[in-house]
């Protein structure tokens, strides 16, 4: 049964029970996307904050919904809000899956090399502010607990790059999936928190900035309202999962596998012509099963050619003619200049009477990840 979260616009106006403070309020600025403004995430924050004992938290934020580090530094204000400010953290928050990354058809977690380039950028900046980087570890997708393990890494390995401190949200969420399954983290989407979600973010939040848990905020807060029993889940949730990250459960963690290709098997080729024809089958590119026709024209080490892959699905043909084709005695080598992609590459070999290759994105963006695989027959 899905619990219910009322939550009021005006969040920071906490009324009469806002209990009084005296230090100055931590400020803290988050940079992120949906999963920082769905259900106002650093209001929360601010919220709990000023309704239990201690030191109150002033947060601001700039989002933009699914962007990755690079679009918050290309396509919003928030460096500018970043300078302009006075902070004492500021949160980084990356795409949910580190970008996009299809191995074979299968969709996974991207490698984090996006995020740690971006990290080191924004760190940069963080530095001449006087202000400590926080990296928020997010949750796998509800259909796909088995991303936790991806970015668990990733976040991981970012931290140490540039010696922040993390906010182990993903953590937490795991641990609620795993103990209480009756409390629904996940809106409707099965991506973004609901508010028990957001909920239990915040708490964790509050933990590492502050060292204190939610206990006794909704009791506190007139715009909070989570059933007791429920509020006491989640701030346990999210006090063992600080104590995970704090006992170093996300330290040395051996690199997950983030996609591999088979290695492509020995070639049977006795000779460079023996790949002159067409050649046609199907290809697993992408997110998507294609046909393929490939022809091929060599004349000793080098080739011409062209390739067409075609959906019936999506009712799409596209032809493009092959580039910088050599055949180095048992493996085909080519590019495409597809204007979707750029430049893609090939490598391709005979086994038997199959042409059987490998197909990757040549790409200076970290955050995308594309290959795929083909297996041909000779007309």
């Amino acid at each position: 049964m899905r619990l219910a979260v009322l939550i009021l616009a005006s969040l920071p106006l906490l009324g009469q029970t806002e209990i009084p403070k005296t230090e100055e309020a931590l400020r803290v600025l988050f940079l992120g996307n949906s999963y920082t403004y769905y259900n106002s995430l650093p209001d929360m924050v601010a919220a709990i904050s000023n309704s239990t004992p201690g030191r109150r938290i002033e947060t601001k934020s700039v989002t933009r919904g699914g962007a990755t580090l690079q679009d918050l530094w290309h396509l919003t204000n928030a460096l500018e809000n970043l300078r302009a400010g006075t902070w004492d953290y500021v949160v980084l928050q990356d795409q949910s899956t580190l970008g996009e990354n299809y191995v074979d058809g299968k969709w996974g977690v991207n490698e984090p090399n996006g995020l740690l380039r971006w990290v080191r950028i924004w760190n940069a900046e963080i530095q001449r502010k006087n202000a400590k980087p926080m990296l928020y570890l997010t949750w796998g997708r509800k259909a796909y607990p088995e991303f936790q393990t991806g970015l668990n890494y990733a976040y991981a390995e970012a931290a140490r790059e540039i010696g922040a401190t993390i906010s182990p949200v993903g953590l937490a969420w795991k641990q609620i999936r795993e103990t209480q399954p009756q409390i629904e983290l996940f809106d409707a989407d099965g991506t973004h928190p609901s508010p028990l979600g957001t909920y239990l973010n915040a708490c964790v939040f509050v933990e590492v900035l502050m060292g204190k848990t939610c206990e006794g905020a909704t009791r506190n807060s007139t715009t909070l309202r989570v059933p007791e029993d429920t509020q006491r889940l989640l701030t346990e949730a999210a006090h063992f999962a600080v104590e995970q990250y704090k006992a170093g459960i996300l330290t040395s963690l051996p690199k997950p596998d983030y996609g591999t290709l088979k290695p492509l098997p020995p070639s049977t080729v006795s000779k460079a012509e023996d790949f002159n024809g067409t050649w046609r089958g199907r290809a697993t590119m992408y997110n998507a099963t294609q046909d393929v026709e490939l022809k091929i024209e060599g004349n000793g080490r080098s080739c011409r050619g062209s390739i067409t892959l075609s959906s019936s699905q999506r009712q799409t043909s596209m032809s493009y003619p092959l580039s910088n084709c050599t055949i180095d005695m048992t493996t085909l080598i080519f590019l495409t200049s597809d204007p979707r992609f750029l430049v893609e590459e090939y490598k391709a070999v005979i086994d038997g009477d199959k042409l059987v290759g490998t197909q990757m994105l040549r790409n200076t963006d970290p955050y995308v990840r594309l290959q795929g695989s083909f297996e041909l027959r000779k007309d």
